[in-house]
């Protein structure tokens, strides 16, 4: 048995017991720990893969000399294993929050191999694999190599302008590689004989060149043959019940077809196993019915048709381009490798993230959203000594060298159907039909905006269904602006989740601020309704 040890942040590392292996230590949550700690439990035959980790690394190594836990993802288990010869390879297992068994760790080997050897991008090789858990560690798991060199995040803040601008350059020339290839679906990559093995249609990539700036020619049929476009990975589509019931999860061929999967889905859903329960936001005593829920979803598939826009080619994308999944060269400050593939898709650039992660925190927010306007040619040679304009710098680049994407990024109203999307999937069983709801008002109240004048809203709301959101508005909008201030203040992170060793100070402050927020309601009935909205507590308080 190897040596059990765990990184830390402050990057030391201490000696660990077994279990810790298995359980999430770094954060806690304020409201239903149990469940968020469930969910990112994963044991495993730590024997069985040392010896799958020995096997796959070669190279003359015998025994796994030390197994490291790194610092916790929320949706993995990563391992650095030190074999006796001084090897180091990656052992990663997905916790079972990170999507459905079987789809999500094949989806990735498939990507990030077609990434390496068709697109030929620093990712990191694939030693082995197993996307079935039955097998001797008990578990999915990828066996990998360790990206080299270190997280950008240990020096972006140190960094002068000069070499972070130089950084946001590189992304943009990376961004362009991966659009470079276009594909006439909406889906996941996969291994054509994975899909085919699970009794799956297997469809072609059919992939082509798309940007002048990237790929000059046609792939080689030789090197994209093995590959498929298979169905969504992520884990919206397969929570709770969804994982056993035959929804529509892709690949699909046009925009049109993925949205009104996306409704359709949460109808059968809801039909079969939405229940009546008490909204807080609403009233204490009358249950909501999933009826209203399901009129919700119907207005939605009215509308889609209206909204839905023309085909468009697809393309790869990395859904979470933050510090620590860029990997550079200290010395040459080279990106050497890119991490965290799981549950990328191929898709239209406007159902992408428009805006890396990494540069959110700086420079102005998106509006509408909309990016802001990009500089004109003549000030480009301005924006790389403002230190405040680096996401400046990135907009300017992504309209020279990746016009589709910045045209695609700027479609008017783009945020209307962003954020109706992404309030759709689940909203009845997180306890949020408030959010989706208040879309689909705001598209009716915009409806001049968005269609043609000739064009009527397929979509009404009754003067009691707008007086009842209303109401609510006014309670969501109260409770956002104190949760927000927290989250400003550095005191409590929105969604309740912080560092184990700042629980009981953050769980002070949260019992402090909801005790008045509580006492800013106007009468005894207002204070039950502010106590029970309150979102940091368990589900039984």
């Amino acid at each position: 048995m190897p040596v059990l040890r765990k990184q830390k942040d402050d990057g030391s590392e201490e000696e660990i017991p077994e279990e810790e292996l298995y359980r999430y230590t770094r954060y806690r949550w304020l409201c239903n720990g149990p469940e968020n700690l469930a969910v990112r439990y994963r044991k495993f035959n730590i024997s069985a893969l040392v010896d799958a980790t020995v096997n796959a690394v070669g190279d003359g190594a015998r025994p796994c000399v030390k197994l490291l836990k790194c610092i916790e993802g929320q949706y993995n288990k990563a391992f650095i294993m030190t074999m006796d010869n001084g090897v180091e390879v990656l052992a990663k297992i997905p916790n079972p929050n990170a999507g459905p068994v079987f789809y999500t760790t094949a989806s990735e080997v498939a990507t990030r191999h077609f990434l390496r050897t068709v697109l030929n991008l620093p990712i990191s090789r694939i030693y082995a694999y197993s996307s079935n858990p039955l097998n001797p560690v008990g578990v999915e798991y990828i066996i990998e190599e360790k990206a080299e060199d270190v997280p950008l995040g240990t020096l972006w803040y140190q960094w002068q302008t000069e070499s972070q601008v130089n950084l946001v350059t590189q992304l943009v020339d990376f961004e362009t590689e991966l659009m470079s290839l276009s594909f006439r679906r909406h889906g996941c990559i996969y291994y054509k004989k994975d899909l085919e093995k699970k009794g799956l249609r297997a469809y072609d990539l059919e992939a082509r060149p798309l940007l002048p700036g990237g790929r000059a020619s046609e792939p080689d049929p030789a090197l994209v043959e093995d590959f498929a476009l298979g169905p969504l990975t992520e884990a919206r589509l397969w929570e709770g019940d969804r994982a056993t019931m035959e929804l529509d999860r892709g690949p699909w061929s046009s925009p049109l077809s993925y949205m009104a999967a996306m409704g359709i889905n949460e109808t059968q859903w809801a039909k079969a196993y939405a229940k009546p329960r008490i909204n807080p936001q609403r009233s204490l005593e009358e249950p909501e019915s999933p009826d209203e829920y399901i009129s919700l979803l119907d207005r939605y598939l009215q509308l889609v048709p209206h909204l839905s826009p023309p085909p468009l080619p697809t393309s790869l994308s990395h859904q979470d381009l933050h510090l620590n999944n860029i990997f550079i060269d200290p010395d040459t400050k080279k990106i050497t490798c890119i991490i965290d593939w799981q549950s990328a898709s191929i898709s239209e650039p406007l159902f992408q993230h428009s805006i890396p992660r990494l540069l959110l925190a700086v420079g102005s927010r998106t509006t509408n959203g909309r990016l802001d306007a990009a500089p004109e040619e003549g000030d480009a040679g301005k924006y790389p000594n403002r230190t405040a304009d680096l996401l400046g710098h990135y907009q300017h680049l992504t309209k020279l060298k990746n016009e589709q994407r910045w045209t695609t990024m700027n479609v008017q109203n783009r945020s209307l159907l962003t954020e109706l999307l992404s309030s759709l999937c689940g909203a009845w069983s997180r306890n949020d039909t408030f959010s989706f709801r208040h879309a689909l008002i705001s598209i009716a109240a915009r409806w001049g905006e968005i269609a043609p004048a000739t064009t009527d809203c397929p979509i009404l709301f009754t003067e009691k269904e707008l007086e009842l959101h209303n109401s609510e508005l006014e309670l969501a909008e109260g409770l956002s602006e104190v949760l927000h201030q927290l989250q400003n203040d550095n005191l409590i992170p929105l969604g309740g989740m912080v560092l184990r060793e700042n629980y009981d100070q953050a769980l002070h402050i949260n019992n402090a601020v909801r005790a008045m927020f509580v006492n800013m309601a106007e009468s005894e009935s207002q204070k039950v309704l502010h106590s029970r909205v309150w979102p940091y507590q368990d589900q039984d308080s």
